[in-house]
């Protein structure tokens, strides 16, 4: 074997070992666990955590990594206007299936709901736990978080998602840079498969 062959093999070896590494490195970036995460949920329970992160970007916005912090406002507000018809009920349903009977035990529980005021009619629905792990962790994000915190106290208040606080984040300044923080992503991946979820079910009873 040549020397030439050598060191050209060296270089080709190193190159492919950059690749894999630079790999790794990107794929761990995108998802980075936090303190509030570690002391609140199980190992098994933060890895349901990504899972229902990455359907919201991936299924409910159509986006990545990549792209989640510079086109969400954009993608979220379209959401909204078309009154989210485009996520259907089978796909938040297989997701889930996807999450563990416990990690879903301490994020959600059903609640009943009057069709209308004037009906004795009801249908039930998913709202968050308040003696869950979730509110546990909504509490200690909201140390680090002002709009967070408006969030929490109106869950508290009303025992439900309040869909109207979110709005008010979405709306507000700090929303870019609070997008960088898993912690937000959660909060806003469980709120917004959540009022898919009831959407589908009072569009179901409508139609």
């Amino acid at each position: 074997m040549t020397l030439e062959t050598l060191n050209f093999w060296k270089i080709s070896t190193v190159k492919n070992l950059f690749i894999v590494f630079t790999f790794l490195l990107l794929g761990c970036k995108s998802y980075k666990t936090t303190t509030e995460l570690e002391s609140t949920f199980s190992k098994q329970e933060i890895k349901d955590l990504q899972t229902i992160r990455t359907f919201f970007i991936k299924d409910i916005l159509s986006l990545n990594d990549e792209n989640f912090n510079t086109e969400f406002r954009h993608r979220i507000v379209n959401l909204e206007a078309e009154g989210f018809k485009s996520v259907k009920p089978k796909k938040i349903d297989k997701l889930f299936s996807s999450v563990s009977k416990s990690t879903f035990d301490e994020i959600w529980e059903t609640k009943t709901q009057k069709r209308s005021r004037n009906s004795d009619d009801t249908y039930q629905y998913y709202a968050p736990k308040i003696n869950g792990k979730y509110k546990e962790f909504l509490s200690l994000t909201t140390k680090h978080n002002s709009m967070v915190n408006k969030y929490y106290n109106n869950i508290l208040r009303t025992e439900d998602f309040s869909h109207s606080s979110m709005l008010n984040y979405i709306s507000d300044n700090t929303l870019d840079f609070d997008l960088n923080n898993t912690n937000v992503q959660i909060v806003m991946a469980i709120h917004y498969i959540s009022i898919c979820n009831e959407n589908n079910i009072t569009n179901q009873l409508i139609n």
